[in-house]
């Protein structure tokens, strides 16, 4: 999903990769336990993201209301585009983290995904390779940012953004160079908040919407993913495997099948096979029950994804997809606070509530 006023809906062709599956697949995934109340509670978040109903501490509010009280996805960054609280707060990483509103959100729940980019080097990779004062510059302020973090307890995930939509193919060398400069510095962080005693922890995720074998599109999991060092999870922007015309059944057995898929390709070059959903979603005024959502959920689950998140807390009122099309009905609330029928079906989903009338 494209943010910043460029999203692209889910319900579209997804001209995947994941093709014909075979029988024997299919009959397992199809004879997997669905997961219960529990289980979305300890994996599966909303992703905090666009206009707010009210500042962080109301965020944080409505997740809980949904049930989802254990994990959870945000961003942070310079500039209104990456700060959800605060437009001119052009801050540091390791700052902006101490900022009220924010350490207050992480401290509220146990698992925190961050979709995070630094003030050293912002914007400045894609477009060119960096010199060596950005690279040390971004790799410090990594360093800084992690043991920020370490000193709340509980588990910090540090993100990127869907990388194939961060960077443009021909600067993924001078993106690579950056990304792991963030990589180095959240490994330099880790190893002091350790000897340190901070009771935190912090993990790595580099987030790719392609996946390996895409016709026509380079994947960053391929190109990038696997000349980097120091990433603990990889996390799959899911959208291109969402078909706009499948019912829940076949969204079931899609996600069955790519939970293995993205484990072979990961193992096969010799990356961590943990595996993130980092973005899901549909629209709510297209799919009201949430049926499709539920059947991602579940196989994504049953196939040993340890965390997913669900595309986005709030509506996004004016956002188009780049076919001119409204693409505001993705929040399970409205931004009157005002829960949509896929926040009640995520909140009954989270509770184990008796669907009401």
């Amino acid at each position: 999903m494209r943010k910043g006023g460029q999203h692209r809906s889910a319900a579209r062709p997804s001209g995947r990769v994941l093709g014909r599956v075979s029988a024997a697949l299919l009959l397992l995934a199809c004879v997997l336990h669905a997961a219960a109340p529990r289980d979305y509670r300890d994996h599966v978040g909303v992703y905090v993201w666009g206009k707010l109903a009210g500042g962080l501490d109301a965020a944080a509010a409505d997740v809980k209301r949904l049930g989802a009280d254990r994990v959870v996805r945000l961003y942070i960054g310079p500039a209104a585009l990456w700060d959800p609280a605060a437009a001119n707060d052009n801050s540091p990483l390791d700052v902006k983290v101490r900022r009220p509103d924010y350490r207050a959100f992480l401290a509220a729940f146990p698992v925190v995904m961050l979709t995070a980019y630094d003030r050293a080097s912002y914007d400045r990779y894609k477009k060119g390779p960096l010199d060596s004062a950005h690279l040390a510059a971004t790799q410090d302020e990594f360093r800084r940012f992690t043991l920020e973090l370490t000193k709340t307890p509980g588990r910090k995930i540090v993100s990127n953004w869907e990388f194939e939509n961060d960077c443009a193919a021909p600067q993924w060398p001078a993106c690579r160079q950056y990304y792991q400069a963030r990589l180095d510095g959240i490994a330099q962080g880790r190893k002091q908040a350790k000897a340190l005693g901070y009771p935190g922890e912090v993990f790595t995720a580099f987030e790719f919407t392609v996946v390996p074998g895409f016709k026509g599109k380079p994947s960053g999991l391929v190109d990038v993913a696997a000349r980097l060092h120091g990433v603990d999870f990889l996390s799959y922007s899911s959208w291109w495997s969402i078909a706009w015309d499948a019912d829940a059944s076949k969204v079931y057995k899609d996600f069955a099948y790519l939970a293995g898929f993205l484990r072979n390709a990961a193992a096969e070059r010799k990356l961590t096979t943990r595996l993130i959903v980092g973005e899901f979603g549909e629209y709510w005024n297209n799919h009201p029950n949430a049926e499709r959502m539920k059947s991602l959920i579940d196989a994504s689950l049953d196939n040993g994804v340890e965390y997913l998140f669900s595309w986005v807390l709030y509506d996004q009122p004016g956002n188009k997809d780049e076919w001119g099309r409204d693409a505001s009905h993705f929040g399970k609330y409205r931004l009157d606070r005002m829960l949509t029928s896929q926040g009640l079906a995520f909140q009954r989903w989270f509770t184990g509530a008796p669907p009401k009338p």
